[in-house]
């Protein structure tokens, strides 16, 4: 197809259904039953495309009507030009997870990856098997990146994604503190003498920052002795498991390590404020039936994880 023939700044993209019509079966009376027009207006429609091309595109031989040379090449690329049209501005595509091979892509911190993403990969390999998720580490521009297009949804506590306008809270986490089973000291329900009289791990991404745990307690004039600083949850269950430590982690992490490992779970005897788990995503997703479908699996899966959790 030569482009140049047409003029598309003037050309009437209403006549692209028309053209596709003719192209399939090329007879007017065909084109307009197909269309449901008129046979009339059909042929006013075919007069301003072989004006618009230069080029008859229907010819009569015999009794039937041929496609010319140029109307031959324009077929199929007419055709899928319009499927793209329809494609784009009709119903939205439906999402089959059973049979979706879709591969999304999740921003979220390792709390995120324990209380939300670890319940989702359960759900999902159930109903979508073979879909295929990506997490990626949450990072600070990750404005940027959801705009970018570079991740589906975005996971963690509303502090750190409190300058995104758009965001869905999925459930509310509160702390509470580890220790081993068999810990020597500890009575039944630990004081704060008890409690500070032990080290303990802290978990400090960004290096050796004070927990909420060291501002709880500085308000009531007291200090505890970090004995361990880590930049990542996960592996300090282990260290606690194995150590005379004690920690204060968020309740989702602390119910699942629980199970792992031989750790007593305990209410901290100090009040500590908990933290809202949060999802975010790009408008430009709103609509999309793969993302929408995500969203709502996230939904109904962040709290699957938080159940029935029991403290001494």
């Amino acid at each position: 197809m030569n482009i140049h023939r047409v003029n598309l700044r003037t050309f009437d993209l209403n006549l692209l259904r028309v053209l596709d019509a003719l192209l399939a079966a090329p007879q007017v009376s065909a084109a307009a039953r197909r269309l449901n027009l008129s046979q009339p207006a059909t042929s006013a429609a075919l007069l301003r495309l072989r004006n618009a091309f230069a080029d008859p595109l229907l010819v009569r031989v015999g009794n039937q009507m041929a496609l010319t040379r140029l109307a031959e090449e324009l077929r199929p690329k007419v055709r899928r030009l319009v499927a793209d049209i329809e494609l784009t501005l009709g119903t939205p595509t439906e999402f089959d997870p059973a049979t979706s091979e879709r591969s999304f892509r999740i921003a979220a911190n390792d709390h995120a990856v324990v209380a939300v993403i670890s319940a989702l990969l359960q759900q999902l390999r159930r109903i979508a098997p073979r879909v295929r998720i990506e997490v990626l580490p949450f990072e600070d521009d990750f404005e940027r990146r959801l705009a970018e297009a570079n991740y589906d949804v975005a996971v963690r506590d509303r502090w750190s994604m409190r300058t995104w306008g758009s965001l869905q809270t999925l459930f509310h986490e509160d702390y509470v503190c580890i220790a081993r089973s068999d810990h020597p000291r500890l009575s039944r329900k630990p004081t704060l003498k008890e409690f500070l009289a032990e080290g303990h791990v802290l978990i400090a991404p960004s290096g050796g920052s004070p927990g909420v745990v060291d501002k709880a307690l500085e308000r009531l004039n007291y200090r505890r002795r970090v004995a361990v600083t880590l930049p990542h949850f996960l592996a300090a269950p282990a260290i606690v498991a194995t150590t005379d430590y004690v920690m204060t982690i968020a309740r989702r992490i602390a119910v699942q390590a629980a199970r792992t490992y031989k750790l007593r779970v305990f209410p901290p005897p100090v009040r500590l404020g908990g933290f809202d788990v949060v999802m975010a995503w790009h408008p430009r997703s709103e609509a999309d039936a793969a993302s929408t479908w995500l969203r709502d699996q996230i939904r109904r899966t962040s709290g699957q994880s938080g159940g029935g959790a029991r403290s001494d």
